[in-house]
C-alpha cells in the first residue's frame, strides 16, 4: 500500500481482506479500532482524525493489550495470550515504523538547540509532533531528559 493511502483507508482495506479470508482476530481487531476512531471522531465532533490522533490511538490500544498480557501471563491463560499477542501484532502492522534511538535523538537535539530556555513540557511536545508517532512517547521523554540535563 501506498503512503498517500490514509490509515483509516488501510483498516478499511485490512477489514474486508480479513472478512473474505475468515480470518476473525484481524477482522475483530481492526473493527475495533474502527470503531476507537468513530468514538474519538464523535467526541471531537470531527469527520476525520489527523494520521497522528490515529497514530496516537493506535498506540493507546498496544498499550492496553500489553497491560491485559502481563494479566494473562500472570493467570497463565495461554488461549488469551495467544489472541492478545495476535491483535497486537495486527495493530503494530498499521503504525510507521519505529525510529533508532539515535534518529531520535538528533531530531530532538536539533529542536531543543533552537530554543534558549526550552522546558521540559515545551520540548517534549515539539518532539512528538515532529515525530509523528515513529517512536514511543517513554523513550522520546528519556532522551529529551537526557539532553536537556547535559545543557543544565
Amino acid at each position: 500500500m501506498s503512503s498517500n493511502i490514509s490509515l483509516k483507508e488501510k483498516l478499511n482495506t485490512s477489514m474486508k481482506a480479513a472478512l473474505k479470508e475468515g480470518d476473525r482476530i484481524r477482522l475483530d481487531t481492526v473493527r475495533l479500532l474502527l470503531a476507537e476512531i468513530k468514538n474519538k471522531q464523535i467526541e471531537k465532533r470531527t469527520d476525520d482524525l489527523e494520521e497522528s490522533e490515529i497514530i496516537a490511538l493506535l498506540r493507546k490500544e498496544i498499550k492496553k493489550r500489553e497491560e491485559s498480557l502481563e494479566y494473562f501471563e500472570k493467570a497463565q491463560r495461554k488461549d488469551l495470550i495467544e489472541k492478545t499477542k495476535r491483535e497486537i501484532e495486527v495493530i503494530e502492522s498499521f503504525l510507521p515504523p519505529q525510529l533508532a534511538e539515535e534518529e531520535i535523538r538528533q531530531i530532538a537535539e536539533s529542536i531543543i538547540q533552537k530554543e534558549e530556555n526550552i522546558s521540559f513540557g515545551e520540548a517534549m511536545k515539539a518532539v512528538m509532533k515532529e515525530l509523528q508517532g515513529r517512536a514511543e512517547g517513554k523513550k522520546v521523554a528519556q532522551i529529551v531528559r537526557d539532553i536537556l540535563g547535559e545543557r543544565g
